[in-house]
Order: structure tokens, then C-alpha cells, then sequence
């Protein structure tokens, strides 16, 4: 008789995310997007993590969305991206984590696909520092965030949201995107100038 052990991962980072709605996200506040669908995605670079014996350490990835209707309604289509300097172990280790099967909350984001696109394996510029984050994974998606200004009087202003019960995260800075974009044959928009938010995560799984 064959032991089937278990797989557990983890991994802890920091994160960027924007998407098409207005500044503050209604997905924040369990209410409909800001446009009936939405467009959107986060980038995810893991500080420390690993897959049983596989460290992931360094690796950025990222998984971008297009949603007819609010997310969990379903008939979403996604769009994964890889660092590039990722080893043969650390894709395939990334691949079973973001196909769901075990646990986290790409489990909850696996159980409304359609469609997966990718992934992608491209060279990736990171930087996380508030409103000057800014990611990049090749010439399919690029982020950068800047500060909410106050329409009025022209100053910047922060935002804190914190959260009882998040999927993501319990706590996130609220911004703007000065430029978001994806740009795939299946899978393409813009929407700079819309939300943009920075967080750190900690996901953990088993399976």
C-alpha cells in the first residue's frame, strides 16, 4: 500500500493590485463593481514561501481577471504570469498553487474560472514603495500606483482600510493606478486611473 503524503505551502509577500472600478473598490465592501463587470488583477511577490522542499522565495507572480458580472457570480477568465528566472520546481510548484486544489484563496478564485490563459513566463520589474509601486511583466501587464489626490485642492491624500474577514489580506493602503494595462490576444484593457491598492499577504495551504 503507497502513503500519498501531503503537499503544504506558504508564502508571504507584498502585493499589488488595481482593477477598473472607482477608487476604493466596492468588491472591498461585499457590493457589485463600480461598472456592473470587472477588469483587474494583483501581482504577488513572494518574500518567503515554499512547496514542501521547494523554496519560492523571490518569485513575483501575477493573475489577472475578466469578470462579466461581480467575480463570484462566475464566468470569470484568467490570466497568470510567471517571473522568468522561476526554476522547472518553482513553475510547477506556482502551477499547482494557483490551480486551487490546495486551499488558499486561489481555491475560491479556481472555483469561479472559465478560463485560464497562461501562464506566462516573462521578465519581471518590481518595486513596492506605497504610491510609487509599480510592477511590470514583460510587455503584457503593467501597474503603477500614485496617491488619491483631493479634487478640490489638489493635495494627496493616504487611505487605510482595514478589514474583519478580507480574502486577500485584513489590511490595505488605497490608491489610484497612474497606468494599468494588460495586453494579451485573449485578454486586454485599460484602466489607468482607476483603483490601485498595495497590501502584504500571507497564504497557506495543504493538499
Amino acid at each position: 500500500m503507497v502513503t500519498q503524503t501531503k503537499v503544504k505551502w506558504s508564502m508571504k509577500g507584498d502585493a499589488v493590485g488595481s482593477c477598473s472600478c472607482d477608487w476604493g473598490c466596492p468588491c472591498n465592501f461585499d457590493a457589485p463593481p463600480s461598472k456592473g463587470w470587472c477588469e483587474g488583477g494583483y501581482a504577488f511577490h513572494i518574500n518567503q514561501g515554499g512547496y514542501n522542499e521547494t523554496k519560492l522565495d523571490g518569485i513575483t507572480i501575477g493573475f489577472f481577471i475578466h469578470a462579466p458580472g461581480a467575480i463570484h457570480l462566475g464566468n470569470v477568465t484568467g490570466y497568470a504570469l510567471v517571473d522568468e528566472k522561476a526554476t522547472d520546481a518553482q513553475r510547477a510548484a506556482i502551477g499547482h498553487i494557483l490551480g486551487g486544489t490546495l486551499g488558499g484563496p486561489f481555491a475560491v478564485f479556481a472555483s469561479v474560472l472559465v478560463k485560464v490563459i497562461g501562464p506566462d513566463f516573462v521578465p519581471v520589474e518590481w518595486k513596492f514603495d506605497g504610491a510609487n509601486s509599480h510592477v511590470k511583466f514583460g510587455d503584457r501587464v503593467e501597474m503603477r500606483l500614485a496617491a488619491i489626490k483631493n479634487p478640490v485642492t489638489g493635495e494627496e491624500s493616504g487611505f487605510n482600510l482595514k478589514m474583519s474577514a478580507g480574502l486577500l489580506t485584513n489590511e490595505a493602503d488605497l490608491m489610484t493606478s497612474s497606468k494599468f494595462f494588460v495586453k494579451h490576444p485573449e485578454l486586454s484593457y485599460d484602466h489607468s486611473g482607476q483603483y490601485g491598492e498595495t497590501f502584504r499577504f500571507n497564504f497557506a495551504g495543504e493538499g
